[in-house]
């Protein structure tokens, strides 16, 4: 809880906007200003910790300053080194710009420190040392000849999206922005400014800033997601207290949002997750695999279950997806949280809204749930997540993507597409074709895999016409009686019978043949656009041949869609094809071997090629239309290789 001293200044300072939250009988921290988020000890000029002396008694080498000139400095994290320093002239020179090199940023506190399943923002409290790391630095540099009767001020231009906090002994105080649990407007106090007095601008104040939420739009009206802060100093007679670096007594900075990062199949991923099947299903080989996959990572990324009681929902990759919110810390380390974004209606069983699971589930240290949609079970099948991907980083003649491009299919809801291009970070989003699939998602013809290639990877494409040729080598090397599907049920009409097939029977089907050309045109057609984009290459392409077959116009894959699969690190796991059976060797699986598995494509981070696993997801996904991509979903948390701010659109 807040301490009830500080809850009752404040609050009725809040109420009443005086201007102010504290009195000069109060000293933020221990008499000094902070070094950086999550510190308890002050930045002297040099950056070491004070210990409670001034910055002039813990600096002697900075030049002395006349105690009779107004020191009014206001200092941010602008070099991004994590720490606010008023002695480095990269955070000096540069805290009212937010660019490549420069620029402070903040995160909007949306994780859950304290395991209460409230979002931090939203339960107006510093929620302990977890906590108090995801507040921003922000330091009033101590002028210690600040006369009596001096007074300083901190005016803020967004306090609807920002708190201010306040540093007393062990305590933190609020003392501007958003007052409340500010869920509601009618919750919500507004504060844009606090006064202090003389002792304060002496020893100097630590300040921290939090946010309330991303940047949500680019529309006209809608915020930036910069703040700016000023501070205000004056003298005992009520005149700006001026000097030759602040001649109208005050000093700005500026401050920018966090941006939201969305994951793809080259981040280091250090966790996946999917349904749990019981034991006795058919579709428990799924897990069994995907068991067997975790322990050939050797716990590089842990493979983590829930049940069907908790949420009976098997597309874990299409009811959230998986970023990263983070800023600049010390050392080089980022601070942040993973942020899961929610699809916007419930499963086809009735469950309820996947951001009611994830606020029971997945909220938590570090981990923050979002809902973009403006309204709840609105959307179609175009807006679960495997329709949204990410391609790798890139670089053409034309733009930088280093932090990878967001790439959708057809049909996402506006303020979805919005969203994402107001990151500034991974857009403008590519949009591809994917009306013409029956689910209508791009995972079910593209993926992308690590290659020791000046690009770092190549992009996996559906190939129906690879094959079609495969039918018919095999058939023309005499085995157009071997099988397909060999063991496998599936359902027509709604009766359950055998999926087993020859060679013959497939090359004699023109109905898949017909599909599958059909399904092909629109794969190369999404090829050109990307190709297009990116600067392609075509050795830069990589065939994961499949059939296709159809319902009415649209199309799904036939066999199992092994380009539907889930890359982590150098390991693909790839739905078993169940493929042509010849001398008890499945050519589909020994072609996907033979090619992804050794160097012939260079992929792999060694350019060896990937590490192979095959996933029975046939009762569980294929014949239920999807596959091993759209039942799980991998994450990762802040990393430095995540150094968003490093791009700006």
């Amino acid at each position: 809880m807040r301490n009830p001293i500080l809850a009752t200044l404040c609050a009725g300072l809040a109420v009443s906007a005086l201007g102010g939250c504290v009195t000069s009988t109060d000293t933020p921290g221990s008499g000094t200003a902070t070094g950086g988020a999550g510190s308890d000890a002050a930045v002297a000029a040099d950056g070491a910790k004070m210990d409670g002396a001034t910055a002039a008694d813990a600096a002697p080498d900075v030049p002395k300053i006349d105690p009779k000139i107004p020191v009014v400095d206001l200092v941010v994290d602008a070099n991004r080194d994590g720490v606010a320093k008023f002695d480095d002239p990269t955070d000096q020179d540069n805290e009212t710009l937010f660019d490549q090199k420069f620029g402070a940023v903040f995160l909007p506190n949306l994780d859950d420190d304290d395991g209460d399943k409230l979002e931090d923002w939203f339960d107006d409290v510093v929620n302990g040392d977890d906590d108090a790391l995801d507040l921003a630095p922000i330091v009033v540099r101590p002028w210690p000849g600040a006369p009596d009767g001096a007074k300083g001020k901190i005016v803020i231009d967004k306090p609807d999206l920002v708190r201010v906090w306040v540093k007393l002994g062990a305590d933190w105080a609020l003392v501007a922005g958003s007052f409340g649990a500010c869920g509601k407007p009618e919750e919500c106090t507004l504060l844009p400014e606090f006064a202090f007095e003389a002792d304060w601008l002496r020893t100097g104040v630590e300040l921290r800033i939090e946010g309330k939420q991303l940047r949500m739009s680019q529309a006209a009206g809608s915020w930036s997601g910069d703040v700016e802060v000023k501070l205000q100093v004056t003298m005992p007679d009520g005149s700006a207290a001026t000097s030759k670096d602040a001649p109208d007594g005050s000093d700005t900075v500026k401050m920018r949002v966090a941006a939201w990062l969305l994951l793809g199949n080259l981040h280091d991923h250090d966790k996946w997750r999917s349904l749990r099947y019981g034991k006795t299903s058919n579709s428990y080989p799924f897990n069994v695999d995907l068991d067997d996959a975790a322990s050939q990572l050797s716990g590089k990324a842990v493979y983590e279950t829930y049940e069907a009681a908790s949420y009976a929902d098997r597309w874990t990759q299409d009811f959230y997806q998986t970023g990263v919110v983070q800023m600049p810390g010390p050392n080089g380390k980022p601070q942040g949280y993973r942020m899961y974004n929610a699809r916007p209606f419930a499963n086809a069983g009735g469950q309820g809204l996947p951001i009611a699971w994830m606020r029971k589930t997945l909220l938590g240290k570090d981990q923050a749930i979002l809902a973009v949609y403006k309204k709840p079970n609105s959307g179609s099948s175009y807006d679960s997540h495997g329709n949204h991907d990410l391609v790798p980083p890139y670089v053409t003649s034309k733009a930088d993507f280093h932090h990878g491009r967001i790439v959708t299919g057809s049909g996402v809801l506006p303020e979805t597409w919005d969203w994402y291009d107001a990151q500034r970070v991974q857009g403008p989003t590519l949009k591809l074709d994917s009306a013409w699939l029956i689910v209508g998602h791009i995972d079910e013809f593209s993926s992308y895999m690590p290659a020791k290639t000046p690009r770092g990877w190549k992009l996996m494409l559906g190939d129906n016409k690879m094959a079609k040729g495969m039918f018919e080598k095999a058939q023309a090397d005499g085995f157009g009686k071997a099988k397909v599907f060999v063991g496998r049920q599936g359902y027509v009409n709604n009766k359950q019978v055998s999926m087993e097939q020859t060679v013959d029977d497939v090359l004699k089907n023109q109905d898949i043949l017909q599909w599958s050309q059909e399904a092909d045109v629109k794969v190369q057609a999404n090829l050109v656009k990307m190709k297009a984009e990116m600067e392609l290459n075509d050795d830069e392409v990589v065939s994961m041949p499949f059939l296709t077959e159809a319902e009415g116009s649209k199309k799904i894959a036939w066999q199992p869609g092994t380009v539907n699969c889930l890359v982590i690190g150098n390991h693909a796991m790839i739905p078993k094809p169940f493929g042509i059976i010849v001398d008890g060797i499945d050519i589909f699986e020994k072609d996907l071997l033979d090619r992804l598995g050794t160097s012939k494509h260079g992929l792999g981070n060694d350019g060896n090629g990937m590490k192979i696993k095959y996933v029975d997801d046939w009762y569980g996904y294929h014949i239920n239309l999807g596959e091993v991509h759209c039942g799980t979903n991998p994450e990762m948390g802040p990393s430095p290789k995540l150094s968003w701010w490093d791009i700006i659109r």
